[in-house]
């Protein structure tokens, strides 16, 4: 539901404080996995102040908290995903029950964050508990890794937002870590080449800082920039993603590498190693190919691996990461872009981005 102006700026000004850090926090290692204090209290000022676009995003966030404030988790005794490619429906009913209660328990902690309800909290906690209770054994097999890595980080960014607010009991904070580090974290798939290992970078980079494993950390910091090396061509361009499906899905999927490449970026730069403007041995950078990609997707036709019907290509529009790479290096394509789709959301580890990074 939409909320009356007067009950969201009697929430904002009341008594409910979490404390809150200063810019400066963002440069210290093991900070907050995604969502520092300092952005937090920047995003209760803009709504405060109904600035846009954080406030129409603050809408859609609330509409999502509301309508799972009685959610009950589906965790599956055993996790398994098979191949997208082999068996499609199968792979939308295995992942989806981690997809749906994690983006919800996102919704809910930072809807807690930012109004102070109470019944948020308790709702997103139920979730994460349940997963890190409930989940009995997990395959390796087909895509149960990668689905993993690209759903799982949502429920992490959640428990981070309710750490340290006395909404969550200290011993359920205890198991959920422990389910952390001995089950979820091993499933990262960063170890592989293509936009597999960019997923599994979001999972092990979120994990190390909630955990505070500084050899994971630095592990982290390193494979991105082995990512940025390797992954990308001499003009910005994908070569393991851009032909997939004869082009057709080329900037689906070039969107599939660059966007979890993002998403660990900020988590590096929210705990003190900024990577953003970072320059590989080869000079390959994230904002050639952010600026290549926006161009694309403004401009399907301006793509060269595709030979058919721009029209018919698919999954062109999955750009809401741009919020974070657009406020770093505006881009004349992207801010059309955004400015045309705001507010923005996504599947895969980061929703509502729009609210949380589109000032």
């Amino acid at each position: 539901m939409k909320y009356e102006t007067t009950r969201v700026l009697a929430i904002l000004i009341g008594s409910f404080t979490v404390a809150a850090a200063g810019e400066s926090d963002e440069t210290a290692r093991f900070n907050r996995v995604f969502l520092s204090e300092a952005r937090i209290e920047r995003l209760r000022e803009a709504i405060s102040e109904q600035e846009e676009p954080v406030w129409s995003a603050f809408q859609d966030l609330l509409a999502v908290a509301d309508a799972n404030r009685e959610r009950t988790a589906t965790v599956p005794e055993h996790w398994y995903v098979p191949g997208f490619y082999r068996d499609a429906e199968g792979h939308r009913r295995a992942k989806n029950v981690l997809r749906d209660d994690a983006n919800a328990a996102f919704a809910l902690a930072l809807g807690y964050r930012l109004t102070g309800e109470t019944a948020y909290a308790q709702a997103a906690i139920r979730l994460i508990d349940a997963w890190a209770r409930d989940l009995q054994t997990l395959s390796r097999q087909d895509d149960s890794t990668l689905s993993f890595s690209y759903h799982f980080p949502a429920l992490l960014f959640a428990a981070d937002l309710l750490r340290d607010t006395g909404a969550w009991p200290e011993a359920s904070q205890a198991v959920f870590a422990d389910f952390l580090r001995e089950r979820a974290v091993p499933m990262n798939t960063m170890a592989r080449r293509n936009n597999w290992g960019n997923w599994g970078l979001v999972l092990a980079a979120a994990g190390a800082v909630y955990l505070q494993d500084e050899a994971l950390f630095d592990e982290c910091v390193e494979r991105w920039k082995d990512f940025l090396e390797h992954q990308l061509d001499e003009n910005g361009h994908l070569p393991h993603e851009v032909n997939r499906s004869g082009g057709r899905r080329g900037i689906w999927y070039s969107h599939f590498c660059l966007m979890p490449q993002t998403i660990a970026a900020e988590i590096l730069r929210v705990n003190g190693v900024d990577l953003f403007d970072h320059v590989s041995p080869s000079g390959r950078t994230l904002r050639q190919a952010f600026q290549v990609v926006a161009h694309w997707t403004a401009e399907p036709d301006a793509f060269p691996y595709w030979p058919g019907d721009p029209d018919q290509m698919l999954g062109v529009a999955y750009f809401s990461y741009f919020e974070i790479l657009n406020a770093r290096w505006p881009d004349q394509h992207a801010t059309r872009l955004l400015e045309s789709a705001r507010p923005l959301t996504a599947a895969h580890s980061a929703p509502f981005l729009t609210l949380t990074h589109g000032r």
